[in-house]
């Protein structure tokens, strides 16, 4: 299957025109993308939890926001504008209460994500 062209996904998480369009289509560099998403995102929500769980929100805020250009790039809107959520509520103490299910969504999400990724365009 092209990266270019994954199977029809009715409730797809994701969007992959922009990343396209910036690699010229380049399958290598957005299997690459997708991989660096896969690596990197769930340690990051690692240390969200970890920060959110240490009374620690403007730390889980500043976490959220390292996310949300590569998350942007992937079309996840879902997602980006959860991690915005974090992002200000870290910043603001702003509904620190949601916190933790925002930090929870997030997780949820993400791993969702990565299933996709690696369904539609054989990931390892």
């Amino acid at each position: 299957m092209s990266i270019s062209n994954p199977k029809p996904n009715a409730m797809a998480q994701y969007d992959l025109t922009m990343l396209r369009t910036l690699s010229d289509n380049d399958e290598n560099f957005i299997k690459d993308m997708l991989l660096t998403f896969k690596r990197t995102a769930p340690p990051a929500i690692d240390r969200m939890e970890e920060y959110t769980a240490a009374s620690k929100p403007d730390a889980a805020g500043r976490e959220a926001h390292k996310l949300i250009p590569g998350v942007s790039f992937l079309g996840a809107k879902e997602l980006e504008q959860l991690l915005q959520k974090v992002e200000v509520t870290g910043k603001t103490g702003k509904d620190l209460p949601d916190l933790p299910g925002l930090v929870q969504e997030v997780r949820r999400i993400t791993n969702e994500l990565i299933v996709d990724f690696e369904t539609d365009f054989n990931l390892e």
